[in-house]
């Protein structure tokens, strides 16, 4: 490839040979943009590493870095990244599908605000088959222009933005200067954080870019333990505040982040039966001591009932939480 391109697409993989090749296929049907594939092999024991390097030999487009051992999906996005030469830079998974103008449209919204970040629409597919029925819509905070860097941060950090990367387009420069958190669930919100803490504008698109396919046995899905990766978000989140936004480190905003993202997911994490009696009962309490006033008016100024209403089942009593939380999955 000659030229420079103007979208790096960075595709980790592991262990998917199954959906792989036709990721690739639909990558390079993408319109009126010239972009790179950066596959990222993480140490696949399957056929994966093949199959990329078969669509490489004959694309000029799609390059592969072969990991010698499998390090986990942030550290292969990081990889990516760096293997990167694009301006802009779009993360996808292999099993997810993509319409054939994402990438232009992302990149039309990210020239025309001169913006650092783009959040676009994306659908979520409980189902993992592409039904519609099954399918929920993510939408942007707004369905076009742009806002600051700052405002777009506090919309993450109360749950307007969603901590996704796949329905975003970042500048890599920003992704250079990102703190990599190689947590094994949830690694993507530390990311999207640390972009839109250091972004001067963030722009928006209400154009679907993205179906994000949820399938059985995948790691959201999966009854495993999460707490190490939540105790490697909080931090990472807050040196990221600290560094380029120090005023909103221990605001409403963060304190509302905090309480849902790492100590509500945290007790239900500990309580999920993935871990020992004596174990759960521990991590639970130590979360639940936590909560306190702030952390509950933090939630209530965000008008989120049903967290306020867990977070303050849980800092009364685990059996309450408990109760609560059935009638909240129903």
């Amino acid at each position: 490839m000659s030229t420079t391109p103007q979208v790096s697409v960075v595709l980790p993989v592991f262990d998917d040979e199954e959906h792989l090749p036709a990721a690739l296929e639909r990558l390079l049907r993408q319109r009126s943009v010239d972009l790179e594939v950066v596959v990222v092999d993480d140490g696949s024991r399957d056929g994966s590493l093949a199959a990329a390097r078969a669509v490489a030999a004959r694309e000029p487009r799609v390059r592969v870095v072969a990991l010698p051992e499998n390090r986990g999906v942030a550290r292969a996005r990081e990889r990516g990244v760096a293997e990167s030469r694009a301006e802009h830079v779009w993360f996808v998974d292999s099993d997810d599908d993509w319409p054939d103008d994402a990438a232009a449209t992302l990149l039309d919204t990210a020239r025309s605000c001169d913006a650092d970040v783009v959040v676009a629409a994306a659908v979520q597919d409980a189902s993992g088959t592409g039904a519609s029925r099954a399918a929920r819509r993510l939408s942007p905070p707004q369905e076009g222009g742009s806002v600051s860097g700052e405002r777009a941060l506090r919309w993450a950090l109360t749950g307007r933005i969603t901590g996704h990367l796949w329905n975003k387009l970042f500048r890599r420069e920003l992704l250079l200067a990102v703190e990599v958190v190689p947590a094994t669930t949830q690694s993507d919100l530390p990311t999207v954080l640390g972009a839109l803490a250091r972004a001067q504008r963030v722009a928006f698109t209400g154009a679907v870019v993205y179906e994000y396919r949820l399938r059985p046995g995948s790691v959201i899905t999966s009854a495993r333990r999460r707490a190490a990766s939540l105790a490697l978000i909080g931090p990472a989140v807050e040196r990221a505040l600290v560094h380029s936004a120090p005023h909103l480190s221990g605001s409403p905003e963060h304190r509302y982040f905090t309480t849902r993202y790492l100590l509500l997911s945290g007790i239900k994490d500990a309580l999920s039966g993935a871990y020992p009696p004596d174990e759960s009962a521990r991590a639970a309490s130590a979360l639940r001591r936590q909560i306190g006033w702030q952390e509950l008016t933090a939630v209530g100024r965000q008008r989120d009932p049903r967290r306020l209403a867990l977070a303050a089942a849980a800092r009364a009593s685990l059996p309450l939480y408990r109760r609560l939380l059935r009638v909240a999955a129903r």
